[in-house]
Formats: C-alpha cells, structure tokens, sequence
C-alpha cells in the first residue's frame, strides 16, 4: 500500500514551483476515499513520474498551502506546470485508478 511522503510546507512549495510538469497527491489519513485508492497509487505514481515530478501533500499537516491553492477536496492530483496549476481532479469523490490516469494523459499535449 502506497504511503505518501509527509513534506513541510515550504518543500510543497518547492516542488509546485519546480519548472516543468509537477503533480501532486493531496490526501489525509482519515479520508476513507484516500484510503480506498492508495492500493493503486503506486502504480499511478509510476506512470505519471515518467513525464513529470512527483510529490505528496497532506491536507491537515499542508494546511496552508491547501488553503493558498483552495484546495478541499480529497483526495486530489493537481497538476502544475512552471509554478502554475493546469488542472485538477478530485474533488471529494471516490476517484478509480483509471480516472486519474485518463485526467492525466488528457493534460498532454
């Protein structure tokens, strides 16, 4: 089972204005949605970290990059190019791994 990185605040931040492709996981132990998908989550790490950074954030300990982003829904894959989000999926709903992967393969050009 997939067991996100706890980052700090600023290491989040890094990582979201790192230049190129940066997708981030945002979840929280509690969440029974994020807890469902974490079994597939390394699989969905593995793919998308061969065309972009990779990175986890945690909705309760990265509150405030949460908030700066508005960023509710758990869990979520947020992708951001040079600094700026592109775009998103999740926003509280049970998301399938093949959701995730289709949301991220039709953000390439």
């Amino acid at each position: 089972m997939y067991e996100p990185t706890h980052h700090s605040d600023a290491v989040v931040e890094e990582n979201i204005n790192k230049p190129g492709r940066n997708v981030m996981f945002l979840s929280a132990d509690w969440c029974g949605d994020c807890r469902a998908i974490k079994p597939f989550v390394q699989d969905i790490k593995d793919t998308i970290s061969q065309t972009a950074n990779w990175f986890d954030a945690d909705r309760d300990e990265n509150l405030a990059v949460a908030t700066k982003y508005n960023m509710r829904g758990i869990p979520s894959f947020v992708l951001f190019e040079d600094g700026q989000e592109v775009s998103r999926i999740g926003h509280g709903e049970r998301l399938t791994p093949q959701q995730v992967l289709d949301w991220y393969q039709s953000t390439q050009a």
